[in-house]
């Protein structure tokens, strides 16, 4: 049963009237049911066309293998110069992000297929070169590119372990191409971490060591000009002889104000004093009274104090005493006369005193003139201070840097030579094994196509039933025209 496309309008009854059939789900059903058979074409050809490709896929095996990653000496920052961050690390995470992409490198999966050959990995009729000149190397690159596709790696979050895997038609090669990857992963990540930084820092401390000695001809020069030999050993010495030098001078001058007192005071002495002394002073009663004493010590040995002769000898020495304590008695006798003596020490003292006087002068005025050019040599030493200690200074920083730079060549060609031979950091927890069950995409590949036919033979079904102008069934009819069926006639 057709019906019209557009609105009509007969007698006012087909003014609702849609242009379009009103379909329920029964009708649509009904409709599909009638493009059965086409939709039943549709999928076999899909389906058995999917499942014929699904035949194409070979079994692989996959080999599987595990690396622990640790923090290594190649994660620890260390500055070529100075110390600022010294000693940081990376996050363990990041340093396992780092490993595995260093074993996904181009270069690590070309280093094994060169070990291991191509052919042995890959049947030469699967690598097919898209663009450019079959040659060997453009095979090759192919090869490498279908290996990036056939290995993986992946780590579990908060670990340290990496999972390997490889798949390949022949068990034995995925788990020797995957051992192989795991060596030259080995071999090549010193390449890319262990960088041989000895011959940089060797050549970085000749450079300083030039330096050096251009710095050190300048201070030889310098020296040379201001008529030293060792600047520190001249401004010590110099401070030190002009130190003992006024101590000198001052000593040399509390000598000759200590002279200049003394010859003041002696010469003083000396005008007080007479030229000519009694020298001595002889009498006759002194001699006869030293004879009696000498007669009584004689009486006394023979007589006694109260004897008779005592006392005479007592009473004459008595009355000579009173005699020469008279003053007729201390005239009466002969004097002599001579010389000072005292006069003559205080002459001898003030010329001693008066020579020490010029002495100390002209001393002092050596120790002055002394002094004037030690002060004059310490001001030149030290308005070229700033020179020399800047001289020093740079010649100070570049012996520090030849040092560092030559102690860091030394340990960085030791550290060369270790990572050479070892990854200390790197530990194989699982080497690769010969698997023993392998896997296919067919059943994957033939679900799909099943699936993929069933869609396919119900947009063909619809697209036959959108395609169709007639009512399926008298219940559409009034509900698209909005008229009542009154009967059915089937033909």
């Amino acid at each position: 049963m057709n019906y019209p496309y557009g609105n009509q309008n007969n007698q006012g009854q087909f003014a609702a009237a849609s242009s379009r059939p009103q379909l329920s789900l029964g009708d649509w059903l009904s409709l599909l049911g009638r493009e059965i058979w086409l939709m039943a074409a549709v999928f076999s050809i899909v389906a058995l066309l999917g499942i014929a490709f699904s035949f194409t896929f070979k079994k692989k095996y996959d080999a599987e293998a595990r690396i622990s990653v640790l923090i290594g000496q190649e994660y620890v920052y260390s500055p070529t110069v100075g110390e600022v961050g010294q000693g940081q690390t990376p996050k363990q995470e990041e340093i396992v992000q780092s490993e595995i992409e260093i074993l996904s490198s181009a270069q690590v999966r070309a280093n094994t297929l060169k070990a291991i050959g191509l052919d042995r990995v890959y049947d030469p009729k699967d690598l097919v070169v898209s663009s450019g000149p079959d040659t060997p190397e453009q095979k090759f690159n192919v090869g490498v590119d279908a290996m990036r596709q056939d290995f993986s790696s992946f780590s579990t979050p908060n670990t340290t372990v990496i999972k390997l895997g490889f798949s390949n038609k022949d068990p034995q090669v995925a788990a020797d191409t995957l051992n192989k990857l795991i060596e030259e992963y080995l071999v090549y990540r010193r390449k890319v971490l262990f960088e041989d930084r000895s011959q940089g820092l060797g050549g970085q401390a000749a450079e300083f060591a030039k330096e050096l000695d251009a710095v050190q001809t300048q201070i030889n020069n310098f020296l040379v000009a201001n008529h030293m030999s060792d600047y520190e050993a001249e401004r010590t010495a110099n401070q030190n002889l002009l130190a003992t030098t006024r101590q000198e001078l001052m000593a040399t001058i509390s000598r000759r104000t200590e002279a200049q007192g003394r010859f003041s005071s002696t010469n003083a002495y000396y005008s007080k004093e007479p030229s000519e002394v009694r020298l001595s002073f002889e009498s006759d009663n002194s001699k006869r009274l030293i004879d009696l004493q000498q007669q009584l010590a004689e009486l006394l040995t023979k007589y006694t104090e109260e004897s008779q002769p005592v006392q005479d000898m007592r009473r004459r020495i008595a009355a000579l005493e009173n005699v020469l304590n008279s003053p007729q008695g201390k005239n009466s006798g002969t004097i002599r006369t001579g010389p000072n003596p005292v006069r003559d020490s205080l002459a001898t003292d003030r010329a001693r005193n008066n020579a020490e006087v010029v002495a100390s002068q002209d001393r002092e005025k050596i120790l002055q003139e002394q002094v004037n050019q030690l002060e004059a040599r310490a001001m030149q030493i030290a308005q070229i201070r700033p020179q020399y200690e800047e001289l020093m200074r740079k010649k100070a920083v570049l012996e520090e840097q030849v040092k560092q730079f030559s102690t860091r060549e030394l340990a960085a060609s030791a550290q060369s030579k270790l990572n050479a031979m070892s990854n200390d950091n790197i530990r194989v927890i699982e080497h690769a094994v010969v698997p023993t069950k392998g896997s296919s995409l067919k059943k994957f590949v033939a679900m799909g196509a099943i699936l993929f036919g069933l869609f396919c033979g119900l947009v063909a079904g619809l697209i036959r039933v959108l395609s169709r102008s007639s009512f399926p069934t008298s219940k559409s009819v009034g509900r698209s025209l909005g008229i009542p069926v009154l009967a059915t006639i089937n033909r």
